[in-house]
């Protein structure tokens, strides 16, 4: 496997709601190819409340493998883009498996338009 030219793909929802523990969004990437998890990221569209809520994406079995996002109270039209992500070289996303982008719930409001960026290669 090469990690040069990799495809890049950004895996966007608008407007999800981060309030109830949920899976937001599933991912697949191109038949065949690896991926890493290069940034998440979140604007929010209704005003976060009470606590942050935390966005994690990873997998059935571990849902932050890849990397997670807090998204901190805050007011519609703030936003955060200050993931922390897993070392790619020992968790690299496996080939045609599903990665999952999930909220935990933890804040009493909120709504963001959220966005996974991950290359994938061959």
């Amino acid at each position: 496997m090469s990690y040069t030219n990799p495809t890049t793909t950004t895996h966007n929802v608008k407007a999800a709601a981060i309030s109830t523990a949920a899976t937001v969004m599933s991912i697949m990437g191109p038949s065949g190819h690896t991926g890493v998890v290069r940034g998440i990221s979140a604007v929010v569209t209704t005003g976060v409340t009470d606590a942050a809520c935390a966005l994690t994406v990873g997998n059935a079995a571990d849902a932050d493998k890849f990397g997670t996002l807090s998204v901190a109270v805050g007011a519609a039209a703030t936003g955060t883009n200050a993931a922390t992500l897993t070392a790619a070289d020992s968790n690299l996303i496996v080939a045609d498996s599903i990665v999952l982008l999930k909220t935990d719930g933890a804040c009493t409001a909120g709504a963001a338009d959220i966005a996974v960026v991950i290359d994938w290669f061959k």
